[in-house]
């Protein structure tokens, strides 16, 4: 486990909550179609669930709701079109949307699609001498918690071979590191794919040649948003095609989050304490969204922006204070607009404030601001006298 630079509290941490330190570049690139570090980013590490749970309300939630990490791959999913009814396909994606996913990763870094997915990894031999030879496994044993089995010796028969499972499937295959595992290692050379000494997961030297496809991203992401999208109360099943989908969805959030495990870590004092520890950033949000989904709160659409976001109010209608605020302008400029509308169709004072739904102190303000002159109303339904 890595220490992150920047120490901060979890005291406040809603309790069981999970923590796990993550990694992001300060800045990415698409190379290749696959996400990367950019030339001299800088490393840091962050632990993504520090704010959960310990945030204030935006104006029109709840008290106590925050918006969580996992909700700004929501909006990027959206933003993306990444609709479980059309087909995948990232290559046709604009600049535009290369530039958001870029964005999205440079504030959360990459998901770790491959964390969520391998077993273990036996690497090829490699000559460290005459006649001298070294074989080295990594397993996942739990959280970001790696097992290495090294054997020097007579070993240079021996294959490489990696077990690894779908994002959606808990039965792993065995298969070439060719395959799959160097397909998020794009600086390696296609040829020795199969024979490179791949860094130990969860390593700096890991993280400074670990890519993510843009595939995998956006396959990822569209897995997991489509997921959530069923958390929350059932909604009565129209169809057997329904049902089904949303057991699938819930498998699928068991299967995401699956490997996060209660692990015991000394306090100052020596007295031990118990946290989770996610093996990736796509792990702790399917995390997040259940306890979330288990503290009450869901996933609605923002009135203004119709962006998702959560709330533990059925009754909140915006994402954020400036959506809330947009939405009122906009709203009150169709009222002036149809407040001016039916005063030149003739109607009076009363009449149109009650139409637009304001007083008539409010609507008289806008009739004369737009004309410049002081409108007197004196109640008849053609009746108006300019001074």
């Amino acid at each position: 486990m890595h220490k992150m630079d920047n120490a901060q509290t979890q005291q406040d941490r809603r309790p069981g909550a999970t923590s796990s330190d993550w990694w992001r570049f300060s800045s990415y690139e698409i190379r290749d179609e696959c996400i990367v570090a950019a030339e001299g980013a800088k490393l840091e590490w962050y632990d993504p669930w520090i704010e959960f749970g310990t945030g204030t309300a935006t104006v029109g939630q709840a008290p106590g709701a925050v918006q969580p990490a996992y909700q700004s791959l929501m909006k990027l999913a959206q933003q993306l079109g990444l609709s479980q009814e059309k087909p995948l396909n990232p290559a046709s994606l604009s600049q535009t949307s290369r530039a958001l996913i870029l964005e999205w990763c440079q504030r959360h870094g990459l998901l770790g699609v491959l964390l969520s997915r391998w077993e273990s990894i036996s690497l090829a031999p490699q000559q460290v001498g005459e006649g001298l030879w070294i074989h080295q496994k990594y397993s996942h044993a739990f959280g970001q918690v790696v097992q290495v089995q090294t054997t020097r010796g007579d070993v240079e028969d021996r294959e490489a071979t990696v077990s690894i499972h779908e994002l959606n499937d808990h039965m792993p295959v065995d298969e070439p590191p060719g395959r799959t595992w160097g397909r998020f290692f794009p600086s390696v050379p296609f040829s020795q794919r199969d024979t490179f000494p791949y860094p130990r997961p969860y390593t700096v030297e890991f993280f400074r040649l670990y890519g993510e496809p843009l595939m995998d991203f956006c396959k990822a992401a569209r897995l997991l948003v489509g997921a959530i999208s069923f958390l929350g109360p059932k909604q009565p099943e129209s169809n057997t095609a329904s049902s089904l989908a949303r057991e699938q969805a819930l498998e699928a959030i068991n299967l995401l989050r699956g490997k996060i495990p209660n692990v015991l870590d000394p306090e100052g004092d020596g007295s031990p304490k118990e946290r989770r520890v996610a093996p990736s950033l796509l792990a702790s949000f399917a995390d997040m969204a259940v306890q979330d989904w288990l503290y009450g709160r869901s996933i609605l659409q923002c009135t203004c922006c119709n962006m998702p976001f959560v709330s533990g109010s059925y009754q909140a209608q915006y994402c954020s204070v400036s959506c809330r605020l947009r939405h009122q302008k906009r709203r009150l400029r169709a009222q002036m607009k149809q407040a001016r509308a039916l005063r030149a169709e003739g109607q009076d004072l009363p009449q149109i404030a009650a139409t637009v739904g304001q007083t008539s102190v409010i609507v008289k303000g806008w009739l004369q601001g737009s004309t410049g002159k002081r409108v007197k109303f004196t109640g008849g339904a053609n009746t108006r006298r300019s001074q």
